[in-house]
Protein backbone atom coordinates (compact mmCIF):
# COMPACT_ATOMS: atom_id res chain seq x y z
CA UNK A 1 0.00 0.00 0.00
CA UNK A 2 1.15 3.44 -1.04
CA UNK A 3 1.11 5.89 2.03
CA UNK A 4 2.31 9.05 0.60
CA UNK A 5 -0.56 11.05 -0.61
CA UNK A 6 1.20 13.77 -2.18
CA UNK A 7 5.34 14.02 -2.48
CA UNK A 8 8.40 14.95 -4.64
CA UNK A 9 9.71 12.34 -6.81
CA UNK A 10 13.47 13.46 -6.43
CA UNK A 11 14.65 10.98 -8.58
CA UNK A 12 14.09 7.56 -9.59
CA UNK A 13 17.46 5.97 -10.79
CA UNK A 14 21.04 5.90 -11.81
CA UNK A 15 23.22 3.08 -11.57
CA UNK A 16 24.37 2.37 -8.07
CA UNK A 17 27.73 2.96 -6.56
CA UNK A 18 29.28 1.28 -4.11
CA UNK A 19 28.85 2.44 -0.08
CA UNK A 20 31.67 1.63 1.99
CA UNK A 21 32.08 -0.45 5.71
CA UNK A 22 34.71 0.14 7.63
CA UNK A 23 38.07 -2.58 8.17
CA UNK A 24 40.90 -2.51 10.51
CA UNK A 25 44.48 -1.11 9.58
CA UNK A 26 47.86 -1.32 11.54
CA UNK A 27 47.00 0.94 14.66
CA UNK A 28 43.60 -0.25 15.49
CA UNK A 29 42.31 3.18 13.52
CA UNK A 30 39.46 2.45 10.83
CA UNK A 31 39.90 3.45 7.22
CA UNK A 32 37.40 2.75 4.81
CA UNK A 33 36.92 0.05 1.68
CA UNK A 34 34.28 -0.77 -0.54
CA UNK A 35 31.54 -3.13 0.03
CA UNK A 36 28.81 -4.85 -1.86
CA UNK A 37 26.09 -2.99 -3.08
CA UNK A 38 22.67 -4.45 -2.08
CA UNK A 39 20.44 -3.52 -4.72
CA UNK A 40 20.41 -3.88 -8.52
CA UNK A 41 21.86 -0.91 -10.50
CA UNK A 42 19.31 1.91 -11.77
CA UNK A 43 18.94 2.67 -15.51
CA UNK A 44 16.91 6.10 -16.06
CA UNK A 45 16.56 8.91 -14.29
CA UNK A 46 13.73 11.30 -13.35
CA UNK A 47 14.33 15.02 -12.86
CA UNK A 48 12.51 16.60 -9.76
CA UNK A 49 9.10 18.11 -10.59
CA UNK A 50 9.22 21.94 -10.80
CA UNK A 51 7.27 24.69 -9.22
CA UNK A 52 6.00 21.23 -6.08
CA UNK A 53 4.08 22.56 -3.42
CA UNK A 54 3.91 19.76 -1.05
CA UNK A 55 6.26 17.35 0.51
CA UNK A 56 5.86 14.83 3.75
CA UNK A 57 7.57 14.48 6.94
CA UNK A 58 7.90 11.85 8.74
CA UNK A 59 8.03 11.24 13.01
CA UNK A 60 9.37 7.89 13.27
CA UNK A 61 8.51 7.35 16.73
CA UNK A 62 4.64 7.86 18.22
CA UNK A 63 3.30 5.87 20.57
CA UNK A 64 0.40 5.79 24.04
CA UNK A 65 1.25 2.43 26.18
CA UNK A 66 1.21 1.52 29.60
CA UNK A 67 4.44 -0.03 29.79
CA UNK A 68 6.83 0.69 32.98
CA UNK A 69 5.61 4.23 32.76
CA UNK A 70 2.35 5.79 30.87
CA UNK A 71 3.98 7.04 27.84
CA UNK A 72 2.33 9.70 25.12
CA UNK A 73 3.48 11.17 21.60
CA UNK A 74 3.47 15.46 21.52
CA UNK A 75 2.90 16.75 18.56
CA UNK A 76 4.07 20.18 17.07
CA UNK A 77 3.21 21.25 12.94
CA UNK A 78 4.26 24.10 11.82
CA UNK A 79 3.48 26.40 9.10
CA UNK A 80 6.28 28.84 8.87
CA UNK A 81 5.42 30.64 6.06
CA UNK A 82 3.50 33.82 5.35
CA UNK A 83 0.63 31.51 3.18
CA UNK A 84 -2.60 31.15 4.40
CA UNK A 85 -4.79 27.74 4.40
CA UNK A 86 -1.51 24.95 4.17
CA UNK A 87 -2.90 21.53 4.88
CA UNK A 88 -1.12 19.28 7.26
CA UNK A 89 -2.61 15.73 5.93
CA UNK A 90 -1.88 13.35 8.97
CA UNK A 91 -1.85 9.74 8.97
CA UNK A 92 -0.79 7.37 11.58
CA UNK A 93 0.74 3.87 10.87
CA UNK A 94 0.18 1.94 13.74
CA UNK A 95 1.01 -1.53 15.56
CA UNK A 96 -1.39 -3.37 18.13
CA UNK A 97 -1.02 -5.99 20.28
CA UNK A 98 1.76 -7.46 18.44
CA UNK A 99 0.51 -7.01 14.66
CA UNK A 100 1.07 -4.24 12.13
CA UNK A 101 -3.06 -2.70 11.76
CA UNK A 102 -2.28 -0.44 8.70
CA UNK A 103 -2.70 3.50 8.28
CA UNK A 104 -5.16 5.63 9.13
CA UNK A 105 -7.12 7.46 6.42
CA UNK A 106 -5.51 11.24 6.00
CA UNK A 107 -6.82 13.26 8.51
CA UNK A 108 -6.41 17.28 7.45
CA UNK A 109 -5.10 20.19 9.88
CA UNK A 110 -5.23 23.55 7.89
CA UNK A 111 -2.23 25.71 9.05
CA UNK A 112 -2.79 29.70 9.44
CA UNK A 113 0.38 31.97 8.34
CA UNK A 114 2.76 31.36 11.23
CA UNK A 115 0.86 28.86 12.71
CA UNK A 116 1.42 25.87 15.05
CA UNK A 117 -0.93 22.95 15.68
CA UNK A 118 0.20 21.44 19.13
CA UNK A 119 -1.28 18.52 21.11
CA UNK A 120 0.12 16.45 24.06
CA UNK A 121 -1.07 13.37 22.99
CA UNK A 122 -1.42 12.87 19.39
CA UNK A 123 -2.98 9.00 19.38
CA UNK A 124 -5.84 10.85 22.02
CA UNK A 125 -6.44 13.36 19.73
CA UNK A 126 -6.77 11.12 16.76
CA UNK A 127 -9.38 9.13 18.82
CA UNK A 128 -11.11 11.88 19.88
CA UNK A 129 -11.65 12.19 15.88
CA UNK A 130 -12.93 8.81 15.48
CA UNK A 131 -9.88 8.08 13.23
CA UNK A 132 -8.28 5.33 15.57
CA UNK A 133 -10.15 3.04 17.88
CA UNK A 134 -10.25 2.08 21.35
CA UNK A 135 -7.41 -0.29 21.16
CA UNK A 136 -4.72 1.78 19.58
CA UNK A 137 -5.89 4.16 22.21
CA UNK A 138 -4.71 1.77 24.77
CA UNK A 139 -1.32 0.52 23.38
CA UNK A 140 -0.39 1.43 20.08
CA UNK A 141 3.26 2.04 18.51
CA UNK A 142 3.79 3.85 14.28
CA UNK A 143 5.16 6.59 12.68
CA UNK A 144 2.95 9.98 11.90
CA UNK A 145 3.01 10.63 8.05
CA UNK A 146 2.75 14.53 7.60
CA UNK A 147 2.01 15.67 4.19
CA UNK A 148 2.47 19.97 4.02
CA UNK A 149 0.09 20.33 1.09
CA UNK A 150 0.02 24.31 -0.70
CA UNK A 151 3.06 25.42 0.81
CA UNK A 152 4.83 27.95 -1.64
CA UNK A 153 7.89 25.66 -2.60
CA UNK A 154 9.20 21.69 -0.89
CA UNK A 155 12.90 22.73 0.20
CA UNK A 156 11.92 21.34 3.70
CA UNK A 157 11.92 24.16 5.73
CA UNK A 158 8.47 25.92 4.67
CA UNK A 159 6.43 23.16 6.88
CA UNK A 160 8.09 21.01 9.64
CA UNK A 161 6.76 18.46 12.18
CA UNK A 162 8.52 17.70 15.72
CA UNK A 163 7.67 15.35 18.57
CA UNK A 164 7.82 14.62 21.91
CA UNK A 165 7.21 10.85 23.77
CA UNK A 166 7.40 11.26 27.52
CA UNK A 167 6.39 9.70 30.66
CA UNK A 168 5.14 11.33 34.03
CA UNK A 169 8.20 11.11 36.60
CA UNK A 170 7.17 8.76 38.91
CA UNK A 171 3.71 8.54 37.17
CA UNK A 172 3.34 12.48 38.88
CA UNK A 173 3.15 14.84 36.13
CA UNK A 174 4.10 17.57 38.87
CA UNK A 175 7.59 16.13 39.99
CA UNK A 176 8.36 16.69 35.82
CA UNK A 177 8.40 14.38 32.85
CA UNK A 178 11.24 11.69 31.32
CA UNK A 179 11.38 12.37 27.56
CA UNK A 180 13.40 12.73 23.67
CA UNK A 181 12.27 14.78 21.45
CA UNK A 182 13.45 14.70 17.96
CA UNK A 183 12.37 16.20 14.42
CA UNK A 184 9.99 14.50 11.76
CA UNK A 185 12.53 13.61 8.51
CA UNK A 186 11.85 14.66 5.45
CA UNK A 187 10.10 11.87 3.85
CA UNK A 188 12.42 12.99 0.00
CA UNK A 189 15.50 11.49 2.34
CA UNK A 190 14.49 8.02 2.66
CA UNK A 191 17.15 5.58 1.32
CA UNK A 192 16.89 2.93 -1.33
CA UNK A 193 19.89 1.29 -0.33
CA UNK A 194 21.61 1.75 3.21
CA UNK A 195 21.17 3.42 6.35
CA UNK A 196 24.18 4.23 8.92
CA UNK A 197 24.64 5.33 12.11
CA UNK A 198 26.77 4.83 15.17
CA UNK A 199 25.36 3.43 18.74
CA UNK A 200 26.56 2.77 21.83
CA UNK A 201 26.38 -0.33 24.92
CA UNK A 202 28.44 0.31 28.42
CA UNK A 203 25.99 -1.77 30.57
CA UNK A 204 28.60 -3.98 31.05
CA UNK A 205 31.47 -1.29 31.71
CA UNK A 206 32.84 -0.81 35.15
CA UNK A 207 33.32 1.20 37.07
CA UNK A 208 30.28 2.72 35.46
CA UNK A 209 31.27 5.51 32.51
CA UNK A 210 29.71 9.01 33.33
CA UNK A 211 27.49 9.07 30.52
CA UNK A 212 25.75 6.07 32.62
CA UNK A 213 25.21 2.05 31.52
CA UNK A 214 23.57 2.96 28.12
CA UNK A 215 21.98 0.35 26.05
CA UNK A 216 20.45 1.05 22.31
CA UNK A 217 17.07 0.47 21.00
CA UNK A 218 16.57 0.62 16.96
CA UNK A 219 13.64 1.12 14.37
CA UNK A 220 13.33 0.44 10.93
CA UNK A 221 10.52 2.07 8.57
CA UNK A 222 9.40 1.10 5.09
CA UNK A 223 8.57 4.76 3.84
CA UNK A 224 7.57 2.67 0.53
CA UNK A 225 8.03 5.87 -1.68
CA UNK A 226 7.85 3.97 -4.82
CA UNK A 227 4.68 1.37 -4.14
CA UNK A 228 6.83 -1.88 -3.79
CA UNK A 229 5.28 -3.43 -0.82
CA UNK A 230 6.98 -5.00 1.74
CA UNK A 231 10.79 -4.68 2.55
CA UNK A 232 13.73 -7.03 3.99
CA UNK A 233 16.72 -5.54 5.74
CA UNK A 234 20.02 -6.63 7.33
CA UNK A 235 21.55 -4.61 9.64
CA UNK A 236 25.57 -5.62 10.40
CA UNK A 237 27.70 -3.95 13.17
CA UNK A 238 31.66 -2.92 12.75
CA UNK A 239 33.43 -2.21 15.84
CA UNK A 240 34.94 1.09 16.10
CA UNK A 241 35.70 1.01 20.05
CA UNK A 242 38.35 2.60 21.00
CA UNK A 243 41.75 0.32 21.64
CA UNK A 244 39.88 -2.80 20.60
CA UNK A 245 41.00 -5.82 19.06
CA UNK A 246 38.38 -5.91 17.02
CA UNK A 247 38.17 -2.15 15.72
CA UNK A 248 37.07 -2.27 12.21
CA UNK A 249 35.94 -5.50 12.09
CA UNK A 250 31.95 -6.80 11.64
CA UNK A 251 31.03 -7.70 14.76
CA UNK A 252 28.04 -10.16 16.37
CA UNK A 253 25.50 -11.73 13.87
CA UNK A 254 23.86 -10.03 11.38
CA UNK A 255 20.21 -9.37 12.13
CA UNK A 256 17.42 -10.08 9.51
CA UNK A 257 14.62 -7.05 10.17
CA UNK A 258 11.81 -9.19 7.16
CA UNK A 259 8.60 -8.40 5.51
CA UNK A 260 8.38 -4.31 7.29
CA UNK A 261 4.99 -3.29 5.49
CA UNK A 262 4.53 0.07 3.62
CA UNK A 263 4.17 2.69 6.67
CA UNK A 264 5.21 0.46 9.47
CA UNK A 265 8.04 0.69 12.04
CA UNK A 266 9.37 -2.62 13.18
CA UNK A 267 11.46 -1.25 16.83
CA UNK A 268 14.47 -4.03 17.70
CA UNK A 269 15.17 -3.22 21.65
CA UNK A 270 18.20 -4.10 23.23
CA UNK A 271 20.50 -4.55 19.92
CA UNK A 272 23.83 -5.47 22.01
CA UNK A 273 21.73 -8.80 23.03
CA UNK A 274 20.07 -9.25 20.07
CA UNK A 275 22.97 -9.42 17.92
CA UNK A 276 25.05 -10.89 20.07
CA UNK A 277 27.92 -8.59 20.21
CA UNK A 278 30.44 -8.69 22.94
CA UNK A 279 29.97 -6.52 25.80
CA UNK A 280 34.15 -5.80 25.69
CA UNK A 281 32.58 -3.78 22.28
CA UNK A 282 31.05 -0.44 23.12
CA UNK A 283 30.28 1.74 20.36
CA UNK A 284 29.38 0.39 16.80
CA UNK A 285 28.90 1.36 13.27
CA UNK A 286 25.15 0.11 12.53
CA UNK A 287 24.45 -0.46 8.52
CA UNK A 288 21.07 -1.12 7.75
CA UNK A 289 20.64 -2.65 4.09
CA UNK A 290 18.11 -3.34 2.04
CA UNK A 291 17.58 -6.52 0.87
CA UNK A 292 17.31 -6.88 -3.03
CA UNK A 293 14.09 -6.66 -3.63
CA UNK A 294 12.12 -8.76 -6.38
CA UNK A 295 11.02 -5.30 -7.96
CA UNK A 296 11.21 -2.36 -7.59
CA UNK A 297 13.26 0.16 -5.27
CA UNK A 298 11.91 -0.01 -1.72
CA UNK A 299 12.48 2.85 0.88
CA UNK A 300 13.73 3.11 4.24
CA UNK A 301 14.17 5.51 7.26
CA UNK A 302 15.72 4.50 10.77
CA UNK A 303 16.70 5.67 13.98
CA UNK A 304 18.76 4.69 17.27
CA UNK A 305 17.40 5.39 20.40
CA UNK A 306 20.16 5.16 23.21
CA UNK A 307 18.55 5.12 26.78
CA UNK A 308 20.30 5.08 30.49
CA UNK A 309 19.68 1.77 31.63
CA UNK A 310 19.01 3.04 35.26
CA UNK A 311 16.40 5.92 34.83
CA UNK A 312 15.38 4.40 30.93
CA UNK A 313 15.97 8.47 29.84
CA UNK A 314 16.65 8.15 25.77
CA UNK A 315 18.25 10.00 23.27
CA UNK A 316 17.26 9.43 20.08
CA UNK A 317 19.51 9.59 16.67
CA UNK A 318 18.21 9.75 13.38
CA UNK A 319 20.12 6.98 11.01
CA UNK A 320 21.37 8.94 7.49
CA UNK A 321 20.69 7.70 4.02
CA UNK A 322 24.12 6.74 2.97
CA UNK A 323 22.39 5.98 -0.78
CA UNK A 324 25.57 7.01 -3.20
CA UNK A 325 22.61 7.10 -6.47
CA UNK A 326 20.91 10.42 -3.99
CA UNK A 327 18.33 10.01 -1.32
CA UNK A 328 14.98 9.30 -2.05
CA UNK A 329 14.77 7.47 -4.82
Amino acid sequence: MKRLTTWILASVALALAVPALAERQPGGKTRVVPREASTPAKTARVEPKAGADAYSAQVNIVTRVQGTAFFRTAIDITNNTDVEGVIARVQYCYTVSGGFAGCTPPTDITLLSFFNFHTDDIIDYLGSLGVVGPDAQASSFGTLLVTFDGVPSAFGWEGTVTARTYSAYQDNPANGTLAIAYPGSLFFESANTTLVGTIRDTHAVTPTPAAGALRTNLGITNTDLNGTGPVDVDLSFFDVTEGSATNGQRVGNIIAVDGIESGEVRPLSNIWSLAAIPSSVTSVIVFADVVNPTSGFPTIEGYANILSAGTQDGAYFELKCADTDFCGN
